[in-house]
């Protein structure tokens, strides 16, 4: 734990140049009496620590001092090239390997270079949670990573999108997807490959058993067909007449259902025709219902049927003079 943290300190001052004994240790998550420890321990061992004093000192490093480069664990090398970046690291348990794998990665490279790197993550982020601030992750994703790994079969309850029904489930699994927000696995059911929703897996048991997986198999062009068969099988066209100013509103809407690519096209002063795939004519319906007379179904005509249907229900609901 203090070799990565000792390893984590020269990194800070090579990408910084020269830091507090309190910044320091608000990075490192110690107290400051542990980084001026650690500060001595880095001498003792040879590496060029030095301390500024008086207003605006620190610590810092020789000029051009370049340390030799630690070799990546099993598991940290695991991790950099799995993870595919630090969310995705946390969700599959990897986050600690991942950071260390970085961190000596950037002991390698120039002074230069590591500053350069420092400059950008300070100026860019990438929040796998969204604008609400929270990212779901789903109880077996870990379970099913140690089996994907494993090569093992797996013996599942799982939970139907549509329906409250959960069936058993055999399955030899291929591997895991991040499409968005959620989590995917591929696995052949009696030998046909398809998707699963990984939150829905109510029970899952790891078999001893060696599992049937395709040699060669390229998992992100599975995963491109399974996507492209069942959004093209599940997918209808629909025609919207929306207010101009209130189109882009309306796309953001429309991605819960949607199937594919939107095209837009004028259609007189003032309104626009957006025509796109969605996957759900109720989910279309539902949520364009709340734009009342600024989005007008054109097409097809269960789409528009479904619409007055749901505005005679929605009458219905809400009377003039509610009964008591």
């Amino acid at each position: 734990m203090r070799t990565e943290r000792l390893l984590q300190l020269v990194g800070l001052l090579r990408a910084h140049g020269r830091l507090s004994a309190t910044e320091l240790a608000r990075r490192l998550e110690v107290s400051r009496r542990t980084v001026m420890r650690d500060v001595e321990a880095l001498s003792l061992a040879g590496v060029p620590v030095y301390a500024e004093r008086g207003r605006g000192g620190g610590y810092a490093l020789l000029p051009g001092y370049r340390p030799d480069v630690e070799e990546l664990t099993d598991a940290e090398s695991r991790a950099l090239f799995v993870a595919g970046g630090a969310g995705v690291a946390d969700a599959l348990g990897m986050g600690q390997d991942y950071a260390a794998a970085l961190r000596k990665l950037a002991t390698g490279l120039p002074q230069r270079r590591t500053g350069d790197i420092g400059h950008a993550l300070e100026r860019v982020v990438v929040d796998p949670g969204g604008w609400s601030g929270s990212r779901h992750q789903p109880a077996r994703l870990r379970e099913l990573m140690a089996a994907v790994e494993a090569d093992r079969r797996i013996r599942a309850v799982y939970r139907a999108a549509s329906s409250d029904w959960s069936g058993r489930r055999t399955l030899d699994p291929w591997g895991l997807v991040l499409a968005g927000q959620s989590w995917y696995l591929v696995a052949a059911h009696r030998g046909r490959p398809h998707t699963y929703r990984v939150d829905r897996f109510e029970r899952l048991e790891v078999l001893d058993v060696q599992a049937r997986r395709p040699a060669g198999l390229d998992l992100l062009a599975t995963w491109h067909e399974l996507r492209d068969t069942w959004q093209h099988r599940l997918s209808t066209p629909v025609t919207l007449r929306v207010r101009a100013d209130q189109a882009d509103l309306a796309r953001r809407q429309l991605a819960m259902v949607l199937r594919g690519p939107v095209e837009r096209t004028d259609d007189g002063p003032g309104h626009v025709l957006l025509r796109a795939p969605v996957g759900s004519l109720r989910g279309l319906v539902g949520m364009m219902a709340g734009f009342g007379s600024w989005v007008q179904v054109v097409e097809p005509p269960e789409a528009v049927a479904l619409m007055r249907e749901v505005a005679r229900e929605v009458l219905e609901a809400h009377p003039a003079e509610p009964t008591s």
